[in-house]
C-alpha cells in the first residue's frame, strides 16, 4: 500500500513538473515570436524556399524539418509559422530536461537539481529577448535548437558516449557552426599527456566531419545571395563595444551571472565543469570577428556553460553554510 502511494505521489510530482516546463517553455516561446522581428534578408519564408541570404541559409535543419511536416499534413499544425513555433517550443521543453540531466553529474541531489533547472528560464530570455526593446532583436529559428544541442553535446562528452555523440554532432552541425566549440570542449576535458593520440584523433575526425557539412552546404546553396561563410564584423564590433552603454547592455549576458562564476571561482570544484569555461575565450573572440556583438542571441551556446557553474558554486555554498559535515573545504582542487 505505501509503495503504490509513493509511486502515485512521485507520478503526481512528475505531471507537475511536466506542466510548469510546458507552460514556461510555451510563454517563452509567444515571447519570443511576440518581441523579435525577422530578418528582412533571412525570413522564414525565404528560408523555407532555400533562398535567403548564406550564412543565414547554411543553418538548414530546422526549415528541412519544416518544409518535411508540411508535407505530412498534420492536424493543428498546417501552417509553417506553427512549425517553426512548435520546434521552438518542443526545444525549449526538452532543453530543461537536458540541462537537468547535465548539472545532475554534479550536483548529486534530484530534487535541487530539478529546481535550479529552472534558472533556465531565467537565462532564455536575457539571451532572446529583453535586449529586442532597444535593439530590434532578431528571431531565427536555429538558435534555441542549437542551445539544446550544445547542452546534449556536453552530456555525451562528459559521458564519452561516442555512439550516439557523433549523430547528435551531425544533426546538430546542419542547424549551426557553433558545433566546432563542443570539439574545443571536449579537447580540453579530454586531454591527457598519456593519452594524447585517442583525443587528438576524435577532434581530428569531428573536424573533418564538420568541414565536409559546411563544404557541402556552400556547394548546396553556392547561387544564393550574401557574402558566404561568414560577415566581418570585427571593425564594427570595436566601434559598438567603445560606447559605455553598448558594453554595458552586452556585459548583461547570461543575467550579469557570470560576475558570480568569476567571483566565485574556486569553488567550482567540478574539473569537466572547471575546464569547459575555458570555451569562453575561443567562443567570444569567434563572435568578435563573425558576429554583432550587440546581439545577444549568439552567446546562447555558452548559456550550460556559464549556468552550471553557476549552480554549482550556488550548491557548494549552500553545502558550506550546512555545517562541518558537509562543508566543502579541502574538496575544492587547485
Amino acid at each position: 500500500m505505501q509503495n503504490k502511494m509513493d509511486a502515485g505521489l512521485k507520478l503526481f510530482q512528475f505531471s507537475l513538473l511536466l506542466i510548469a516546463v510546458s507552460l514556461l517553455s510555451l510563454y517563452f516561446t509567444d515571447m519570443h515570436f511576440m518581441l523579435c522581428k525577422e530578418a528582412r534578408r533571412a525570413s522564414l519564408s525565404l528560408l523555407l524556399e532555400n533562398s535567403a541570404d548564406v550564412p543565414t541559409q547554411y543553418r538548414v535543419l530546422v526549415p528541412w524539418v519544416v518544409n518535411f511536416l508540411m508535407k505530412l499534413r498534420l492536424p493543428l499544425l498546417s501552417s509553417p509559422l506553427r512549425l517553426f513555433k512548435f520546434i521552438e517550443f518542443a526545444s525549449t521543453f526538452f532543453l530543461f530536461f537536458a540541462f537537468r540531466s547535465y548539472i545532475s553529474n554534479f550536483i548529486k541531489k534530484g530534487l535541487l537539481s530539478t529546481l535550479l533547472s529552472f534558472t533556465l528560464f531565467i537565462i532564455l530570455p536575457y539571451q532572446y529577448i529583453f535586449y529586442s526593446w532597444s535593439l530590434n532583436a532578431i528571431y531565427y529559428p536555429y538558435d534555441v535548437p542549437s542551445v539544446l544541442f550544445f547542452t546534449l553535446g556536453l552530456i555525451l562528452i562528459y559521458k564519452k558516449n561516442w555512439y550516439v555523440y557523433y549523430p547528435v554532432f551531425i544533426i546538430a552541425t546542419f542547424n549551426r557552426e557553433t558545433t566546432i566549440f563542443l570539439t574545443f570542449i571536449y579537447l580540453v576535458t579530454a586531454i591527457d599527456k598519456k593519452k594524447i593520440l585517442p583525443v587528438v584523433s576524435h577532434c581530428f575526425f569531428q573536424l573533418l566531419i564538420w568541414a565536409v557539412i559546411k563544404k557541402f552546404l556552400a556547394l548546396l546553396y553556392a547561387g544564393n545571395p550574401g557574402p558566404g561563410y561568414f560577415v566581418n564584423f570585427f571593425f564594427v564590433n570595436g566601434v559598438l563595444i567603445a560606447h559605455p552603454v553598448n558594453f554595458v547592455r552586452v556585459a548583461s549576458s547570461f543575467c550579469f551571472v557570470w560576475i558570480g562564476v568569476i567571483y566565485y571561482f574556486k569553488l567550482v570544484n567540478d574539473e569537466f565543469v572547471r575546464r569547459t569555461l575555458i570555451v569562453l575565450f575561443p567562443f567570444l573572440i569567434g563572435m568578435f570577428i563573425v558576429g554583432n556583438v550587440m546581439e545577444l542571441r549568439i552567446y546562447g551556446e555558452l548559456i550550460p556553460v556559464i549556468l552550471s557553474a553557476l549552480l554549482l558554486i550556488i550548491y557548494n555554498l549552500h553545502r558550506a553554510e550546512m555545517g562541518p559535515s558537509t562543508s566543502i573545504q579541502g574538496t575544492l582542487k587547485p
